[in-house]
């Protein structure tokens, strides 16, 4: 019976993290409440769609509702990045068939039989002879014959139906476009205006990128943290300075599965992960995850195992795109996924792989680092119900979070933005406190754990604390406390 009580109290809060993209069918505010009811913890705004007017709108609906809801929810805006794309044609679409051959025009106009307008004016210089071009979402397949002028002549080795606006991409090509674009910097001025938790940049190459990011936000002075989304090749030959430039990963599975072979997304998957995570940077995966409940009202089991996959793999957050944006079934899938992270989550416990440290790197640690391994073992060991952690910058919670302890993470902060941002990082429950509260750690844990209910008999808790952003100035502590009912 002990052991059940403990297990209820330890699995009440999910770890893994749900992050939903807000768009025409979840924006109302019955909408947005019940997706925080049923476990949303971060919301996503696409800038690829909708005015600034209406992502003011919906930011502060999303801000509304999760102050009247008692929760923290961070909001993340995904800018656009260089998203090449084909023009239109003058009958809407076009048939592309093998062995034909086609021109793509990097010029104004409209396209017809034979002829495709690129979006993306540089094609012309950036491509070379043999190179793939890759269409709909990789449906279509050309491959590069010669350049003359600013057309590019190609073959076409994998025919069909080309329509409007679809994607064009180049998985052979190493690009000339700037990672931010100027609709991004745009964007990125809103994001700043707005006090958004996170900016996520697209189609990220190499550590330039995120530190080009960072250098336009500093001249407002103004630092969002920046989400490096992995969705091209050099981003996976780079990803070890991507990893140190960024403040968290999302790999995105889409355009990523177009320009690499399929077969290897898996394996990035898993080592991007395990990379982030000694490095102690929260990592989101996203992309077609539960796809099939745009329409219907139940996910495939090849989606079920997708999402467990990535719980057990241990990412900070699985992420939905238009299955909460644009799908029928927006509330019905969130709670679908949180069933399924519960249910991983469960059977880690049982198992004894819950808390699982193996992704902290422990080669070189930092006091913090190795402070964390140690919190994650006396959690382990004897069953603590809680690991608090007072945090101003939210650092030394993400750090602790990194070596995933069995026990509750409580990150406890006096900064209604570092709250927010907790929200992403796996395992922590954030709270916020006053300032008088945090002068009696002891008193304040008490507290706490009255709130979370924590207050059985025979319960421990364990505090660190005596951090600082300045190594030389930390001065780590903790300390087992013994709650009192």
């Amino acid at each position: 019976m002990k052991k059940k009580n403990n297990k209820s109290m330890t699995l009440r809060w999910r770890r893994t993290k749900i992050i939903a993209t807000i768009g025409p069918a979840s924006d109302s505010v019955k909408n947005i409440t019940a997706l925080i009811k049923s476990g949303v913890n971060v919301f996503r705004l696409n800038m690829s769609h909708g005015d600034h007017e209406y992502h003011k709108k919906i930011f502060r609906r999303i801000r509304s509702c999760s102050n009247k809801s008692g929760t923290y929810g961070a909001i993340l805006m995904d800018l656009c990045g260089p998203k090449i794309r084909v023009g239109e044609f003058d009958k809407g679409s076009i048939q592309l068939r093998k062995n034909d051959s086609v021109v793509i025009r990097c010029s104004s106009g409209i396209g017809r039989d034979g002829i495709i307008i690129s979006q993306y004016r540089q094609l012309y210089k950036d491509v070379k002879t043999g190179e793939r071009i890759l269409l709909d979402d990789g449906n279509l397949e050309c491959r590069v014959v010669s350049v003359k002028g600013k057309d590019v002549n190609c073959k076409v080795t994998y025919g069909g139906e080309l329509k409007n606006n679809k994607g064009l991409n180049l998985p052979d090509t190493m690009i000339s476009a700037a990672s931010l674009t100027a609709k991004d910097k745009l964007d990125v001025k809103l994001a700043m205006e707005l006090e958004a938790d996170f900016v996520a940049l697209s189609f990220v190459r190499t550590a330039r990128d995120i530190k080009g990011l960072n250098k336009y936000m500093a001249r407002v002075n103004k630092q969002i943290p920046v989400i490096a989304k992995i969705e091209k090749p050099e981003a996976v030959v780079n990803i070890d300075e991507i990893i140190n430039s960024s403040y968290g990963i999302m790999i995105a599975r889409g355009d990523l599965g177009i320009e690499l072979p399929a077969e290897e997304v898996p394996l990035i998957q898993k080592d991007v992960t395990e990379k982030a995570r000694a490095n102690n940077r929260p990592v989101i995966v996203a992309t077609q995850m539960m796809e099939t409940m745009i329409t219907n009202a139940r996910p495939t089991r090849a989606e079920v195992g997708d999402v467990a996959n990535a719980a057990m793999t241990g990412v900070d957050a699985v992420m939905l795109s238009a299955e909460t944006a644009a799908g029928k079934y927006p509330i019905k899938t969130v709670a679908m996924m949180d069933c399924i992270l519960r249910e991983i989550e469960n059977y880690q416990w049982n198992s004894g792989s819950f808390g699982d440290d193996s992704g902290g790197n422990l080669d070189r640690p930092s006091s913090r680092r190795a402070i964390a391994h140690a919190a994650n073992a006396l959690a382990h060991d004897l069953k603590l119900q809680g690991v608090l952690v007072p945090t101003d910058s939210g650092h030394t919670a993400a750090v602790l979070s990194a070596s995933r302890p069995s026990s509750p993470l409580l990150g406890l902060s006096t900064s209604m933005q570092t709250c927010q941002k907790l929200s992403l990082h796996w395992g922590i429950i954030p709270f916020l406190i006053n300032k008088q509260e945090s002068q009696d750690w002891k008193l304040l844990s008490q507290e706490i754990c009255n709130r979370c209910k924590l207050t059985r008999t025979g319960n421990r808790v364990l505090l660190v604390s005596g951090f600082n952003d300045d190594e030389a100035l930390n001065e780590p502590v903790m300390k087992i406390i013994n709650v009192k009912k």
